[in-house]
Formats: C-alpha cells, structure tokens, sequence
C-alpha cells in the first residue's frame, strides 16, 4: 500500500480537512451541546443526513429514524472493478451530568457526550468532507456510517448491519477517543483490541421467613453470596489464564427489612473475554455453578443471559496502514503500539466480523492526568480533530486503490 511521497489527490483532499479545522471544531461543540442517548438519536442522525446530503451524499436513514450510512462515489461507478471503504462513527451519548464549565456544556440535563462520539462524528464528517471535494478522482466508493446505540446491548452496529450499511463494503475503518495519549499521537494494535461484551441476571430463590429461624428457611442471601464467590474465581479456574477474561458483579438485590430472610436475591453482572471459545463456554459454566451450589442449599435459580458485542480482532493489513499513515503525518516517535487489548467493550466489532477492518486510538488528552472515558469532567483537546481526519481520509484513499487493484487483477484472472 505504499504511496509516492507527494501524492497530489491526497494532498488536496487533507488540505480542504485543514481549512475547515474551526468547522469541524464547531460541529462537535454542537453535538456535545445537544447530546441525544441510544435509540433516541433522532437530531443527530437528521443533522447529520443535512449536513451530508449538503456534500453530496446519498443519504440512508434507518426507518427507525436513528442511525444512517451515506455514500458518495466517482461518476459511472462500477462495484465489480471498483471497490468501497465504509469509515464508522458512533453518535449516542451517555446518561451522565456533566460537570464541565466550558461555552459547549451539555444543553440536556443528565445526558452528556462523556465517551467522545462527539469527537467522533466532526473526526468522520472532516475526512468525508475532503473526500467529497475531490470525489471525480477517487478509486472507488466511500461510504459513512454514523450508528446510533454504540453504548447499549447489544449494540446499533448489529441493526445498522440488517440495514444494509455494510452490504458491498471491502473494508471498514473506525477510531476512539483516547484520553490517555496526547495529541498528536495515536495507538494502534493488530489482532485483539476489544473484549466481547455479554451481560447475566441470576434471580436466586430460596425459603423466606424469621431472621430468628434461619433453619426453617432456605437463606437467598447466603446461597447468593456463595455464587458471587464462585463466579469471581469461575474464569481463573477453568480457562487458559493466559487469556484475559472477567466477571464483574455489579448489582445485588434482596430484602426489605433486617430481621427478615427474603425470598429472593437478584444480581448482574458483565463478562468479558477475547477469546471466541471461551466466550461459548461461559454461559454453560455459569449454569453449573449456579446449578451446584443451589442443589446444595435447597435454592432454585433463574438465569438470563444477555449476548453484546464481540471482540474487535484488528486486521493486521489495516493496522499496518494505520501505522504507515500515522508515521508519515506525525512522526514514528508518536504512535503507541498497544500492548494489551482492552477490556472494554465496542460494537465495532460487528462490522469487523464480515469485512477487514479496524480501529486506532486518538490521543485526545487535555492535561495530565486527563479525566478518562465517562467521566462527567471528560474533553478532549479538539487539535485531534483534524488530525483523525486527515489519517481516516488518507487511509481510505490508499484502501480504495489497493482494492481496486486488487479487483481489477481478481476479474483479469477470472477472465482467463
């Protein structure tokens, strides 16, 4: 994929980015200011249809009303020679009240751009706003994705794939906020970046009755005690601990009163892991532990089990891309090569799962520390902006040729 050192396409393209930095630093303030949750992202997702369809898109919107894909493509073009690369943003935000003081503080109380989906969409609008200016003279189709529900279970990604956003798409390339690299730098890491995400209820019954009497009863609380012990040491004690994994309890519920054995407990709790096996697995085991220690106590148990998101597994080829482009706008000394995925979740990882693609991080950091991800005093330095654009733009030109070429020699061969 390697290009000449001047490349006049693509230097006219990132200069256009490079004149509408302050447009692009205006619209993510806008967005920050008028942040929208999952599933209710109905004025993001028409102003960003307008602001597209003013660029000349071609505008799909989810019947929904949520979540959109828009292409644009050089005239006469012909999907069996000429390929499409599809680059993603995420636009929900979170329910967190922002304890920011800036011009831009969120307009709607308790909700709150807090992960940088706002960074996000002016960092994908910036790269498909050069890229339209030039579209006569590109190798092939881009396509947009903003999706809508990043932050919910399973995810938008998976409606926005039913919808056909990612139908004839070669290659799909996306990015996050990284609060903990400076701008000016990006991170980076082939194969696993993310955790798969799944969710688990287990309602516990037992025998309520006087906190006097604990024989006559069948303790909730104490069988759900023992569970949450078992379920903290389930991982480490039935899969290869090289692998990452975890459990976390996050809620218990049961009793009113203290002089009372309830009837039932309920907890939740998360699973994350970056091994597909093991992620089959799981569910199973939390059905035999469960099943174990309720036998055990004369206890009766319920689950569900909640599938998210998988594990984005970074096409190694993208990545390299990622690290070329990153190298020759900023330097080799700034990009951070990841050396352990993250435990996060993304539903990024949909896309993933049906074409090469894959997602670097932008260094985003406003100070030292800087607030992370979904903290009410999150921001980010908004120079990235520009800069993510300009990494998107270019690495979706380099795509666009190496797959055409690619396409053109495939329907060669095929001819002979």
């Amino acid at each position: 994929m390697n290009a000449p050192a001047s490349d006049n396409l693509i230097d006219r393209i990132e200069e256009r980015i490079l004149s509408h930095r302050d447009d692009l630093i205006d619209l993510r303030r806008h967005f920050h200011a008028h942040p929208e949750l999952s599933q209710q992202e109905f004025e993001t997702t028409q102003e960003m249809a307008d602001h597209l369809v003013a660029l000349g898109y071609e505008v799909h919107v989810r019947p929904e009303g949520t979540g959109l894909y828009a292409d644009i493509a050089p005239p006469g073009f012909d999907p069996s020679t000429q390929p499409t690369v599809a680059i993603r943003s995420d636009i929900d935000a979170l329910p967190i009240l922002e304890l920011n003081d800036v011009p831009y503080k969120s307009q709607n109380k308790g909700v709150m751009h807090a992960c940088g989906h706002d960074v996000h969409m002016a960092t994908v609008y910036g790269s498909g706003l050069g890229l339209a200016a030039h579209r006569d003279e590109l190798p092939g189709r881009i396509r947009l994705i903003y999706q809508h529900a990043e932050e919910t279970t399973p995810g938008g990604a998976i409606e926005m794939v039913s919808f056909g956003a990612i139908e004839g798409v070669d290659a799909v390339l996306g990015l996050h906020c990284d609060p903990e690299l400076a701008v000016g730098k990006i991170g980076v890491r082939p194969g696993a970046f993310t955790a798969s995400f799944d969710l688990f209820e287990f309602i516990i019954r037992g025998k309520g009755g006087h906190g006097a009497r604990p024989h006559q009863c069948v303790d909730s609380i104490f069988v759900a005690t023992q569970l949450c012990n078992a379920l903290y040491q389930l991982t480490s004690q039935n899969f290869d601990s090289r692998l990452p994994s975890v459990i976390s309890i996050g809620t218990i519920h049961g009793g009113a009163t203290p002089n009372v054995i309830p009837e039932e407990v309920t907890l939740s709790g998360s699973i994350r892991t970056i091994d597909p096996d093991q992620r089959k697995k799981i569910e199973d085991h939390l059905h035999r532990v469960a099943g174990g220690i309720c036998m055990t106590h004369g206890a009766n148990y319920n689950l569900r089990f909640e599938r998210g998101a998988p594990a984005i597994h970074n096409d190694s080829a993208i990545t390299d891309l990622f690290v070329e482009i990153g190298s020759e706008l900023l330097g080799e000394d700034n990009i951070f090569h990841i050396p352990l995925p993250s435990m996060g979740g993304e539903d990024f990882s949909y896309y993933c799962e049906r074409v090469p693609g894959a997602m670097f991080r932008l260094g985003t950091a406003t100070s030292a520390p800087s607030p992370f991800l979904h903290s009410p005093n999150f921001d980010v330095d908004e120079r990235a902006i520009a800069i993510g654009s300009r990494i998107l733009a270019r690495s979706a030109v380099r795509l666009l040729r190496d797959k055409a070429l690619r396409k053109k020699t495939d329907r060669l061969v095929k001819d002979i």
